[in-house]
């Protein structure tokens, strides 16, 4: 009865959000880009539950989202006023800024390191300097994997092209699929990945991190900065969406998963979506969660970055010459926006969440 009770009020919300949406005029049509070739799972809070469960909608809007091979390739259609917003690593942006771009972020999903250099069990590799010479696998050169592979190979002296390869290798069972066919020895991806990889009978012996990136984040909005003015409210409701999604998904995964391959079929298991499918899923969201949750900067907020960190973050990408100095940080990015962001009943959409099963 309680879960009847559930649907219908949710639906009875749906319904009034659509209705005020049509009072106000037709929904605003978005474009958004993810800056990673596959858009999966992990990434549901920010792609397929914002609209499958009416979140962008109650905000006005009607978001198109899609794929792109990277963060630079992403940032850059938005600064050439090709796509509305684009979500990643934001370094991409944060260079393109040093250039005269006029862009910033303004929220964070993922606030920690999701990368780190991968070296599978049966390879024989047991330390940084056991990379000389060797193929290094990224998703694409646009990835924030690809930076990172070249920040800390410099610590030892290492230069691309010259002491080790770099080769592009996409995700999942492209990469895997080069790892068994000799093409790589060793990964710069991220998490997701390496947990997928372990799944698949590739484990890492060790996922080599680089301290000085332990600010690092990613899952960042990036919009121009004449839409802070003339669009804030786009700004505020694209961001609140996936703040709820994002209190969705760590609520019940699950349901997250069986959205996430219902709106997204292709990233879905060839063989048919089990309650194994499923669980083995939820298993690599599980490894994100402690960067991904309000608090995982302690102040207990969705999606800002403290002045502090940022300056500390941007200290690593001049390090590892990602960008080539440091600048003030608010041409960068700003939480002007956080406090309205944030302005929903995160209870209410825990509630939703826990109660939620798909039709």
């Amino acid at each position: 009865m309680q879960r009847k009770i559930v649907h219908i009020l949710a639906a009875l919300a749906a319904a009034v959000a659509a209705g005020m949406a049509g009072a106000q005029g037709a929904l605003q049509k978005i474009t958004m880009l993810h800056s990673q070739p596959v858009i999966t799972a992990t990434f549901a809070y920010s792609s397929s539950l914002p609209g499958y469960l009416g979140y962008f909608r109650e905000e006005g809007l009607d978001v198109e989202v899609s794929a792109m091979a990277g963060a630079s390739q992403a940032m850059q259609m938005v600064v050439g006023g090709r796509a509305d917003f684009a979500v990643g690593n934001p370094s991409g942006a944060m260079i393109a800024i040093q250039k005269g771009a006029d862009v910033r972020f303004y929220y964070t999903s993922i606030r920690g390191d999701i990368f780190g250099l991968g070296l599978p069990a049966d390879s024989g590799l047991k330390a940084l300097a056991d990379l000389k010479g060797k193929t290094i696998g990224v998703s694409s050169f646009a990835s924030g994997g690809t930076n990172y592979a070249r920040g800390l190979m410099k610590t030892l002296g290492l230069e691309s092209g010259k002491d080790y390869d770099l080769v592009e290798i996409g995700v999942r069972a492209r990469a895997l699929g080069a790892y068994r066919s000799r093409q790589v020895q060793a990964f710069s991806l991220w998490d997701e990945e390496y947990a997928s990889m372990a799944q698949n009978g590739v484990p890492m012996t060790g996922i080599i991190k680089d301290p000085r990136a332990n600010t690092h984040i990613a899952g960042s909005i990036v919009a121009k900065n004449e839409d802070y003015t003339k669009r804030r409210p786009v700004l505020i409701g694209v961001a609140r969406a996936m703040a709820k999604a994002q209190v969705f998904q760590d609520a019940n995964p699950e349901a997250a998963v069986r959205i996430h391959w219902k709106v997204y079929p292709n990233t879905a298991p060839k063989d048919g979506i089990t309650d194994a499918a499923v669980k083995r899923e939820t298993e690599i969201l599980a490894v994100r969660k402690a960067i991904t949750v309000r608090n995982s900067m302690g102040t207990n907020r969705w999606g800002d970055v403290p002045k502090e960190l940022m300056e500390t973050f941007q200290a690593y990408l001049v390090q590892t010459e990602v960008v080539p100095q440091a600048i003030d940080v608010n041409r960068y990015y700003t939480n002007d926006l956080i406090a309205e962001i944030n302005k929903f009943d995160e209870a209410a959409i825990i509630r939703q969440a826990r109660e939620y099963k798909l039709p």
